[in-house]
């Protein structure tokens, strides 16, 4: 309370109207700062990553930030400007398009042929990848990431402008570039709040693998129900962090150490950050990539998803900051590229991501006998 108190004047001072008004506007902020440290899903004020506040409110986001990653391994962004809600609504728009494609068109670029799209509208064989073995999932995807295996190789190809315009790459190269801006930001304030250098993590980040998903979740028929058992099965993001948006209910959390699935809440202007494998082997468990997943559900729902990676070639292992005689390393060394190759092997593999009968993750836990 002594953040708000010091801010409060005494009786005997007389103020200025534009005075009061700022005065106001400094009590409503860190008000609603310090509610949002408290309540069941907190909210982070990232404005502060791009130079608005002083650097004692910096700290005390910073302090709020690392309280709700390490406690609930998640938190919700507010005041990004590099991604307005009106933004927002654009992307959403574009996503109707791309999905109500016809499946005649989507065919053309399934994953399997080298596209970007993945569905069960295509058949059980162009299906997601089961996260838990058994499960098969309703979710609908169109992929796009910057980064291919090597020079020689294929990227991903997408609807072009004779399909749809803008064509799909430039719309999510742009989306993507926006994301970079608060991917950046983040990746230093992480750092910032475990008291690192800067670039500590934002250091690993120029020629990253991340990609952009956009994810369509049909209102779950009697059909749907009939092929599939859930939205999008339980595993952790295999990156270093996850942006996420969601225009309807469905997503759920499992905080670290709890047993208890959270409704994510829907909030239009703002994007959840979760935690990743990348982030949990760097920290050494400091930090625990936040196991989720999408629920069933009669309503139809869409999401905007940003894996944030880090370069291939990056050796993932724990820092030296976080490793000592009480806490030795927890995680063998990998470098990205393979945990990704490794990962996705095992799950066309069927081996899955998640542990049901511990309920952990696999692949942040994964044990590599070589980098």
């Amino acid at each position: 309370m002594a953040a708000l108190l010091r801010f409060l004047p005494s009786r005997q001072t007389v103020w200025a109207p534009s005075a009061l008004r700022v005065l106001e506007k400094r009590k409503n902020r860190v008000h609603r700062r310090m509610m949002s440290s408290s309540s069941d899903h907190p909210v982070v004020d990232c404005s502060v990553f791009f130079g608005s506040g002083s650097e004692p409110e910096k700290k005390d986001v910073l302090a709020q930030m690392k309280d709700a990653l390490v406690v609930k391994g998640y938190f919700y962004a507010e005041n990004v400007s590099v991604l307005p809600p009106e933004y927002i609504e654009s992307v959403y728009a574009y996503h109707k398009k791309l999905h109500d494609l016809p499946t005649q068109v989507k065919s053309e670029y399934l994953v399997q042929k080298g596209g970007s799209y993945t569905g069960l509208d295509l058949g059980m064989d162009n299906a997601e990848l089961p996260y838990e073995p058994g499960t098969v999932a309703t979710v609908r995807a169109w992929d796009y990431s910057r980064w291919t295996p090597s020079e020689n190789a294929k990227r991903l190809f997408y609807p072009g402008p004779e399909v749809l315009q803008p064509e799909m790459a430039t719309f999510t190269d742009n989306l993507y570039d926006r994301q970079n801006v608060l991917g950046e930001a983040l990746l230093t304030a992480f750092a910032e709040m475990f008291g690192l250098e800067p670039d500590a993590f934002r250091g690993h980040f120029k020629g990253d693998m991340g990609s952009i998903r956009l994810l369509y979740y049909p209102g779950c028929t009697a059909e749907e129900a009939a092929e599939a058992n859930t939205g999008i099965s339980a595993h952790t993001d295999f990156e270093a962090f996850t942006l996420m948006h969601q225009d309807a209910p469905g997503l759920q959390f499992l905080s670290p150490g709890g047993d208890t699935w959270i409704d994510a809440p829907v909030r239009p202007g703002e994007f959840v950050v979760i935690v990743g494998d990348v982030l949990e082997r760097f920290t050494n468990g400091e930090l625990k990539a936040t196991p989720h997943r999408v629920v069933r559900t009669e309503h139809p729902r869409r999401s905007i998803i940003r894996f944030n990676a880090v370069n291939p070639n990056t050796l993932v292992e724990p820092m030296p900051q976080f490793v000592s005689d009480q806490r030795p390393p927890r995680y063998t060394p990998v470098r990205m590229k393979t945990h990704m190759e490794t990962t996705m092997a095992n799950l066309r593999a069927g081996k899955g991501a998640w542990d049901t009968q511990k309920n952990r993750s696999i692949t942040a836990n994964y044990v590599y006998s070589s980098p």
